[in-house]
């Protein structure tokens, strides 16, 4: 099998597909737009406000995402902006250090193979500056605490900015359960812990889901096998990471 003429469903925010949409369906792939997560602003603006307000007093600045980067500069002026061009910033993955270029912030440690919270941390260069350090991490409410414990560790303090929340957009799957119906869904991708919770949360809902052991799930990670339910009885991948080259890599991996 080949990935042209298959069927792939791409979960990531709408404002995030369209790289990948362009380079799957540039190779004869058909893709399905079902975003499971979408990005909103925090509960407690006035809070985040007065976090970033606060920038300047850290060492380090974390972003985890590019939606961390893309929100936050929707809260902060002009001094806050100074200060992080100027500033020590980290990032997880090459997209969002990407966006911080594009607002014309540099990043200073960045992992340059797999991206994620791991990677970062394993780059002996970037552990050795946070010994001592106050570090801001702004990333979306509820997401992982890994960094932020190992961090601890060795840094004199870490502290959350959440600049964003994560809600589901969908109230069912009836419009994957139409295409698996003609036959229309080879795979589902599942870039984030929180789209396989949302998925699986419609699946319960939906009086017959059964298809959706018929179907490949790729995820971003193998750590996020973890919120696969045990009744799940469909085709696990994974990826070493959820950015858009190596999900794409693998697809060609698995549709061969």
């Amino acid at each position: 099998m080949a990935i042209n003429d298959k069927w792939l469903v791409i979960t990531r925010p709408a404002h995030q597909t369209e790289i990948l949409r362009l380079k799957l369906e540039s190779v004869g792939a058909h893709s399905v737009l079902f975003p499971l997560i979408e990005i909103t602003p925090p509960d407690d603006l006035t809070l985040v406000k007065k976090q970033l307000s606060r920038l300047q007093y850290y060492d380090l600045v974390i972003f985890v995402s590019a939606n961390a980067v893309e929100q936050t500069f929707r809260y902060i002026n002009a001094m806050q902006l100074a200060f992080l061009k100027t500033a020590t910033v980290a990032t997880t993955g090459k997209k969002t250090a990407s966006s911080l270029e594009d607002k014309g912030v540099t990043t200073d440690f960045c992992p340059t193979q797999t991206f994620n919270s791991e990677a970062l941390l394993a780059l002996l260069n970037f552990k050795a500056f946070c010994e001592g350090k106050k570090i801001a991490i702004i990333r979306g409410e509820g997401g992982r605490e890994l960094l932020r414990d190992e961090l601890l560790k060795i840094a004199k303090n870490v502290d959350y900015i959440n600049i964003y929340q994560r809600t589901c957009p969908q109230t069912n799957l009836d419009v994957l359960q139409q295409h698996a119906n003609r036959g229309e869904l080879d795979t589902v991708l599942l870039t984030s812990g929180t789209s396989v919770i949302n998925f699986f949360a419609l699946a319960a809902s939906t009086k017959n889901a059964s298809w959706i052991n018929d179907v490949t799930l790729l995820l971003g990670s193998p750590r996020m096998q973890k919120e696969i339910p045990d009744s799940f009885q469909g085709k696990l991948a994974f990826a070493e990471d959820p950015s858009d080259e190596t999900l794409y890599k693998k697809l060609t991996e698995i549709h061969l």
